[in-house]
């Protein structure tokens, strides 16, 4: 590979999460680790761990009415975290027992 001006690091490895696809995993990697954030640490310490595939949330809660009051919630929970990292990420929230 040819190079006609230097690059930064930061710039190539930019380029290289752009080619490779893996910006998009980092972007859901950044929306579960914002869920203590956009639910409160109360609410955190019940849940169990987000993870997130393909922009579905999956979200353990063991308790049913606190599952029910989430998901109620979720259009709004969905819209806080992906305007705090600023594009679509999270298509989804599914909240499971």
């Amino acid at each position: 590979m040819q190079r006609y001006t230097p690059q930064s690091v930061g710039d190539v490895l930019r380029d290289l999460l752009e080619q490779t696809s893996m910006q998009n995993r980092l972007d859901e990697l950044k929306a579960a680790d914002m869920w203590i954030q956009v639910a409160g640490s109360s609410i955190a310490q019940l849940t169990g761990k987000p993870s997130v595939k393909n922009g579905v949330m999956y979200i353990g809660v063991p308790n049913a009415s606190l599952r029910n009051e989430l998901h109620m919630n979720r259009s709004r929970l969905r819209e806080i975290i992906n305007k705090n990292i600023g594009k679509e990420v999270i298509t989804e929230i599914k909240f499971t027992s």
